[in-house]
């Protein structure tokens, strides 16, 4: 019988599939949340961490497996001040990049002393050595592009995209070498996949022609490093990134995680072949908001849309913290056909 992980490989290898496999792919910090484990426990005590994601791991039929959820943590590394919340992502308050000159100034963190990242290998290898054999396990890391933005300030970056270009290169060149650090040591886990979250270059933000120029080399550079280590390279871009797919394909990223945003069924059609697709459900107004009976019927109406060639369900973006444990069943139930 297909393990889940052989059913991940297979779909995005684009090959079809009897199932269309379970690819949240970003539930680690709401299963903290679940099982009432603050993030600074989480970073405190990876086998708490790790235990929340085996708590649901069997109960919502989860294929693919988050391993590695603190995506931001290089922001902190690199010297950027943040605030670590009772649960959720941990955001960046302060910036380091106030003007080109800073640049010099930037030195490259001891990855392996880095609390946040030590306690994340520590949890990842629980997840590994425990579900490593049966489950596909992704490690979730942010882009380059979005880096620069936590190091300068994304207002300010988005400024300086169009009075100083050549700058924002610059600093993107930067990030690039502070996230290819944190990522070579990554590809020496046991996992399977490595996404890039690129979520500053969403079409909420830039437009299609400035994420090619601004982020599109970059990522096809980090993709090509996680490709070498032998590992799955995975994108995600967050709101409407339609316009874009092209580029994505070109970084040679094996699948995208699309948005709620993006027409699943086009964004499979007009990448076949070239990408796999995961997404898209809605995590805010239909899993978090919705009842199970109301994710039941959006999943099934995304496995008619994506098929069962080149698409993996998942939904548009992190599982909310809070939300209902239910209607994460729900949607296994539908996609496994028991309901």
């Amino acid at each position: 019988m297909i393990t889940p992980k052989e059913l991940v490989i297979s779909a995005l290898n684009m090959e079809e599939v009897d199932r269309i496999p379970f690819c949240p792919p970003f539930q680690g910090y709401w299963a903290l949340g679940l099982a009432g484990v603050s993030v600074i426990d989480s970073i405190n005590d990876p086998k708490a961490a790790a235990g929340a994601q085996f708590d649901i791991i069997e109960s919502c039929s989860l294929d693919a497996v988050e391993a590695m959820w603190d995506w931001l943590l290089p922001a902190e590394a690199m010297g950027c001040e943040v605030k670590i919340p009772e649960h959720g992502t941990i955001p960046t308050l302060t910036h380091i990049v106030n003007s080109p000159g800073d640049l010099d100034k930037l030195e490259l963190p001891k990855i392996k002393d880095f609390y946040r990242f030590a306690s994340a290998e520590k949890t990842a290898r629980m997840i590994a050595q425990r579900t490593g054999k049966e489950r596909f396990l992704m490690a979730t890391i942010l882009s380059p592009f979005t880096l620069a933005g936590e190091l300068r300030g994304i207002e300010q970056m988005m400024m300086d995209s169009i009075i100083e270009e050549s700058f924002v290169h610059e600093l993107v060149n930067e990030a690039l070498n502070v996230v290819t650090e944190f990522t070579e040591n990554i590809l020496e886990w046991d996992t399977d996949a490595v996404i890039v979250c690129d979520p500053t270059a969403s079409g909420d933000l830039i437009s299609a022609e400035d994420y090619a120029k601004f982020s599109g080399d970059s990522m096809k550079r980090l993709g090509g490093i996680i490709r070498k280590g032998g590992k799955t390279h995975i994108n995600h871009i967050c709101g409407n990134t339609g316009d874009r797919l092209e580029t994505v394909a070109g970084t040679g990223c094996k699948a995208f995680s699309a948005d709620t945003q993006v027409n699943i069924r086009d964004a499979v059609e007009q990448m076949r072949g070239r990408m796999a697709v995961i997404g898209n459900l809605d995590p805010t107004k239909v899993l978090y908001c919705g009842t199970p009976d109301n994710v039941r019927t959006a999943t099934k109406e995304l496995m008619e849309k994506g098929g069962n060639r080149g698409y993996l369900f998942g939904f548009g973006c992190d599982i909310p913290v809070g939300t209902k444990l239910e209607n994460v069943i729900a949607a296994a139930d539908a996609l496994n056909g028991r309901g």
